[in-house]
């Protein structure tokens, strides 16, 4: 209780702005939001109001997300009962998203928790002023929608007329020296190696050779075939500029001459034509060859087993099991099962460590949301290239990262990373079966299926579609998608609320993929689905 017999309401300030600009000085905008917030705070002293020492700073995020370290302290602390009030100087600095404003309404009301703000004079905890808050929440939305729209359509308009819009510039060109035209210019000393892949390309024909080619001419470039290849597939080389699935006249030079273009692509296409015809049912490949060894050091090596049905599966075998016959020790792993392990360890050990602004505390919060879009498009193949080494053991899996590779990826410098965080340690569980051994993570948190979700709400837009009067020869054609596709995919929209919510939560079994569930008929009955996919 207070000394004027009120109860204690303990108050604490958080604090926002977007960007990072003006952080640097002496009194910048979050003192001043913290200052008129413990200003206010002081004016409630009457009702029992204290403010608490503890600052809760977010600088250069965005209020479009809850991932921002201090918001998630301020969530900790009023977890643990230590907050009853948060004080903010104005509403979208708390969100500006409804959804994310309903999952904070629902965290304060669990612990008794509410909000004020300092300029809009409402609090929580009347219905009224939850009311006004949805209604101001609704604009702020609306005005973060229209923004990114206007952004999008700007960056389209201006790629239209052969603009560069930034990102990440290739290899051979160079921003042009004057900041006020948007494009690029020919970098000559880097030009020079376009146009000698591409001379490689024309005389060899294949990608291994002009890679193998590349590495004995610059050994330090480690250039990847997938970076030749784009290399080889990128019209800004010959003066245009791509967006999306459009391509237009750009305004800078071309290094490649259109007639080499083509036939390069021509060359490309009947390259991949025959390598198709010739290897019809290889599958996937070994994606961790030479990278993964057991506790005693022994590598794995890949190897099949074809089934009486036809089916091919795929392992990895300690080495000594085939040069030295049974050996109850070694190790025998389903491949796609330690693939599929590997790359959700490393996928969410990365992400969490960008997230949390550990991985490069120096970059800035618009090469953070870059850096994650670039891990969250990475395939199973593209996360395990990032791997190293892998040693397993029966309790632990360490995985080693590439420091090259993740320093690409994330486009920072080696000496700005933290380099012990590419060094993962996870608690694993081994168990030995007659047909191999199972590995499975203990440390698994769920995460959403982002390529599920994405699915789902495609199936639910064809279906809407559907209703409006577009046949399914429409949908075919405006998104050239195999009928049989559509067919299988539109099931994902009549999936129980029950099952989305737990696919959206991350709450779902690892195995609830898209194949899983468009595989067979899905049945109609909500409760027949929640009983085949959550128990």
């Amino acid at each position: 209780m207070s000394g004027l017999g009120k109860p204690v309401v303990r108050a604490a300030v958080y604090t926002r702005k977007s960007s990072d600009e003006g952080l640097d000085q002496e009194f910048n905008s979050l003192d001043a939001q913290h200052e008129a917030c413990s200003a206010y705070i002081a004016s409630q002293r009457h009702e029992g109001w204290k403010l608490i020492k503890k600052r809760f700073d977010d600088g250069g995020i965005s209020g479009g997300t809850l991932e921002r370290p201090a918001l998630k302290a301020l969530l900790c602390d009023v977890e643990s009962g230590l907050i009853d009030m948060i004080v903010v100087y104005k509403i979208d600095r708390l969100t500006r998203s409804l959804s994310d404003f309903a999952k904070l309404i629902d965290c304060l009301d669990a612990k008794g928790c509410s909000f004020v703000s300092v300029t809009q004079s409402f609090n929580t905890s009347s219905s009224m002023g939850r009311l006004t808050l949805n209604v101001l929440l609704s604009f702020a939305q609306f005005e973060r929608e229209v923004t990114a729209e206007h952004i999008r359509d700007k960056i389209a308009a201006s790629k239209k007329k052969g603009m560069w819009m930034g990102g990440m510039v290739p290899w051979g060109y160079k921003v042009h020296s004057d900041p006020k035209i948007q494009s690029l210019e020919i970098c000559e000393e880097r030009s020079f190696d376009i146009r000698h892949v591409y001379h490689l390309y024309e005389e060899l024909g294949c990608l291994s050779k002009v890679k193998r080619a590349i590495d004995t001419l610059w050994p330090d470039r480690n250039w990847s075939r997938g970076r030749i290849h784009n290399i080889l597939i990128n019209p800004i080389y010959i003066g245009k500029i791509k967006h999306k699935t459009e391509v237009y006249e750009g305004l800078h030079d071309a290094i490649i001459e259109q007639d080499q273009f083509d036939r390069v692509q021509a060359q490309l296409q009947k390259r991949s034509v025959i390598k198709r015809g010739k290897h019809p049912s290889r599958g996937p490949s070994a994606y961790l060859v030479g990278k993964v060894y057991d506790e005693t050091g022994d590598r794995l090596t890949p190897s099949r087993s074809k089934k009486s049905s036809g089916r091919v599966i795929r392992y990895y075998y300690s080495n000594r099991l085939i040069s030295g016959g049974a050996d109850p020790t070694g190790w025998r792993l389903r491949a796609d099962m330690l693939e599929q392990l590997l790359s959700e360890i490393v996928g969410q050990r990365l992400t969490e460590a960008l997230t949390q602004f550990r991985l490069a505390p120096q970059m800035k919060p618009h090469g953070l949301v870059e850096a994650k879009k670039r891990l969250e498009q990475l395939d199973i193949k593209g996360m395990l290239d990032l791997i190293k080494r892998v040693d397993l053991y029966e309790t632990t899996a360490r995985i080693e990262l590439d420091i090259d590779k993740v320093s690409s990826l994330i486009q920072t410098e080696i000496s700005k990373l933290d380099l012990e965080l590419l060094r993962i340690e996870e608690p694993v569980n081994l168990r030995k079966r007659t047909n191999g051994t199972k590995l499975t993570w203990v440390g698994y948190k769920g995460e959403p299926n982002h390529a599920l979700i994405r699915a789902i709400v495609t199936a639910q837009a064809w279906v809407e579609e559907i209703k409006a009067g577009q046949s399914v020869s429409d949908i075919m054609q405006a998104h050239n998608i195999p009928e049989g596709m559509i067919w299988k995919r539109i099931r994902l929209a009549f999936l129980s609320p029950k099952i989305l919510r737990a696919i959206v939560d991350g709450k779902t079994n690892r195995d609830l993929t898209i194949k899983m569930l468009t595989k067979h008929d899905l049945p109609l009955d909500w409760s027949e689905q929640q009983a085949l996919f959550l128990s």
